[in-house]
């Protein structure tokens, strides 16, 4: 009949209306997802200006050691546990690396390998401080790894090392160089000292 002929097509502009709907509403969480990544993308591209433009006038780092920003940073070679890597950074006029940006990890990161980090909580096991004495909720930026299913980083296994894993490396040895991993402190890694 016309009445339903008319209710069916109704009924078809309806169907019509909502996949229209859907597509516009897809399309909007495709663009916020994009502009979210061109968010991150900014913040680190205006990190890095920064930190050129203060340093038009800075000196030389020194042989071994490379520049970004106003910080001078040495990638070790060879590997030793996390208090010797502290200590030869020291010995070099420097100290185990402090990461407060985005940016910083990106450059630090640059080399895909695993590197102590100058993070530990050697001295309260949870609270997590930089070898500066500086807390890690000060900083700003944390960046430990985290798990679809299984706890996150830090974990504090106790599976290889009865006292715990209380020093941080960047990355770990099943590949994953983006994230912190807390680590126990006598694994023999390299490391990266800034300056």
């Amino acid at each position: 009949s016309a009445a339903a002929e008319e209710l069916k097509s109704q009924l078809d502009q309806v169907q019509e209306n909502y996949e229209n709907a859907l597509s516009h509403v897809a399309s909007l969480n495709e663009t916020e997802r994009q502009y979210e990544v061109l968010k991150v993308k900014y913040r680190t591209a205006h990190e890095v200006f920064s930190a050129c433009s203060e340093c038009q006038n800075c000196g030389q780092c020194g042989d071994g050691w490379k520049r970004f920003g106003v910080k001078c940073y040495y990638f070790s070679t060879d590997t030793l546990n996390w208090t010797n890597s502290r200590d030869h950074c020291v010995e070099k006029g420097g100290h185990l690396v402090i990461i407060t940006s985005e940016a910083e990890q990106i450059f630090v990161n640059s080399s895909g390998e695993t590197h102590w980090i100058g993070l530990n909580d050697l001295e309260t096991e949870g609270k997590w401080m930089w070898v500066n004495k500086q807390p890690l909720t000060e900083t700003g930026v944390i960046l430990w790894y985290k798990r679809p299913d299984i706890p996150d980083e830090p974990d504090n296994w106790k599976y290889e090392d009865p006292s715990g894993e209380n020093c941080v490396s960047l990355g770990n040895e099943s590949g994953h160089t983006h994230s912190w991993f807390d680590s126990s402190c006598s694994k023999l890694k390299k490391f990266i000292c800034e300056k």
